[in-house]
């Protein structure tokens, strides 16, 4: 019997989206704080407004559904306990 292959594309290109963001998350937020990131397929769309961002990575990359995250900003980590 034939594996099905529905869906299959969109849940391992987001595990790679997601694991690519943890790789480079101390550059991300070195290099963008305060921005937003969206990844598609490995590839990185930077910018201050999330939508269009992710609307030209939808378009370079119709299978998957993007990453999108605010990318912190150092003092984002800072307790203020």
């Amino acid at each position: 019997m034939p594996k099905s292959r529905k869906g299959k594309h969109r849940p391992a290109s987001r595990l790679t989206d997601e694991a690519w963001i943890r790789q480079h998350f101390e550059e991300l937020v070195d290099k963008y704080a305060g921005q937003y990131a969206v990844v598609a397929e490995g590839e990185l769309f930077v910018g201050h407004d999330p939508v269009p961002l992710e609307r030209k990575a939808r378009t370079k990359h119709p299978r998957v559904i993007p990453s999108v995250l605010r990318v912190p900003r150092p003092e984002d980590f800072t307790c203020a306990l």
